[in-house]
């Protein structure tokens, strides 16, 4: 098991969908793992006058984790964390943290 780095402290693993032949000439949905890595995890704040505008606004978190060689996260992959399955929002940015760099994007639950 991979050490936790810091404020990286969540386990979250990386999906993407597909589909795979059924042997009768149709097609079955797939759910293929990509990576489990570490991350950060917080809740993004909604500014009062929003929430008491649109109470069904779904959760929103803002997650991190460190850059590495052969995978960047994009829209099309799903996340897991805490057992539950989110979308990622918006188009993955790197920032520079410290000495190394970080994609974060914004995930809500599916």
């Amino acid at each position: 098991m991979a050490t936790k780095f810091g404020k990286y402290d969540q386990r979250i693993k990386f999906f993407n969908e597909g589909v795979i032949p059924d042997g009768y000439g149709g097609t079955t949905p797939s759910v293929v793992e990509v990576l489990t890595t570490w991350a950060r995890v917080e809740q993004l704040k909604v500014s009062k006058n929003i929430e008491q505008a649109q109470m069904s606004l779904p959760t929103m978190y803002r997650v991190g984790v460190l850059c590495r060689d052969g995978f960047e996260p994009n829209v099309s992959h799903i996340v897991e964390w805490r057992n539950k399955r989110y979308a990622i929002v918006n188009a993955p940015v790197v920032e520079s943290v410290r000495y190394q760099q970080e994609w974060q994007f914004d995930i809500r639950e599916q």
